[in-house]
């Protein structure tokens, strides 16, 4: 693991995650917290299609199901389920580990959310997966 997290933890990804600095992404809190908090902007430090990490200004506690909408360049997702699997203060700000749900809840799976997340993961695999290999 990288930035912060402990070495000596094992790492659980099903996937490798890959950089997406640019990938706009905003948190809603889901169930009956919708009508008490605001959306959260974040920046997104990695995604694949299982989950992503993100830093955040709030702190949400592992467990917690969340809405995420994604804008970036070609892309634009809206109303993504997941919940937060991770939470660890770091540089004043929160580090959130989150799975994104379809793809741990029979009941959730969706192909479109699927085939969308897939897109998303493709898009900044080439872009920053040729940076890498360049560099």
């Amino acid at each position: 693991m990288k930035d912060g997290t402990s070495s000596t933890k094992l790492d659980r990804r099903i996937k490798e995650r890959h950089s997406a600095p640019c990938l706009q992404v905003t948190i809603r809190p889901s169930g009956f917290l919708k009508w008490l908090r605001n959306p959260v902007d974040v920046k997104c430090i990695d995604i694949n299609r299982y989950g992503m990490a993100v830093e955040s200004v709030c702190n949400l506690r592992p467990k917690e199901k969340i809405t995420l909408d994604f804008k970036g360049k070609y892309i634009t997702e809206s109303n993504i389920c997941a919940v937060v699997t991770t939470s660890v203060k770091y540089a004043g700000q929160y580090r959130l580990g989150i799975t994104f749900s379809y793809s741990t809840c029979n009941r959730q799976y969706s192909r479109k959310i699927d085939n969308a997340l897939s897109r998303i993961e493709r898009l900044y695999n080439e872009r920053y997966g040729l940076e890498r290999k360049a560099g």
